[in-house]
């Protein structure tokens, strides 16, 4: 397809068909209080398995800024997996709007706003 000057390719997006576990940990996203809290678990895996059955809280991260916390946790370095990056910068955008709308926000869920 022709784009400007320029043929490119034009992909059609997909979602991922299952997910992968990041080495460096997970996120419990939730609002408290008037602020995003973002807490990090260490995997921790039972018997050898890749399957991650709990986790190690080692930081929380508070904030109102999607971008704030999306910097911090890249600073710290607390993921290593591109795909889990663009998922928690998702999450932390929808729970920036719910905090700044007044509604509730669960994680991996969508947004309901009331009509009207």
């Amino acid at each position: 397809m022709w784009y400007g000057m320029k043929e490119v390719d034009v992909i059609r997006a997909e979602r991922q068909k299952e997910m992968i576990f990041d080495p460096s940990g997970f996120f419990v996203i939730f609002l408290k209080d008037e602020e995003i809290i973002v807490e990090h678990y260490t995997n921790v895996k039972k018997g050898g398995e890749l399957e991650v059955e709990t986790g190690r809280l080692t930081t929380v991260i508070k904030g109102t800024d999607a971008k704030a916390i999306c910097d911090t946790i890249v600073e710290k370095g607390l993921v290593s997996r591109r795909d889990h990056s663009a998922y928690l910068g998702r999450e932390l955008q929808k729970a920036e709007i719910a905090l700044k709308k007044g509604i509730e926000y669960v994680q991996c869920e969508p947004l309901v706003f009331e009509d009207g």
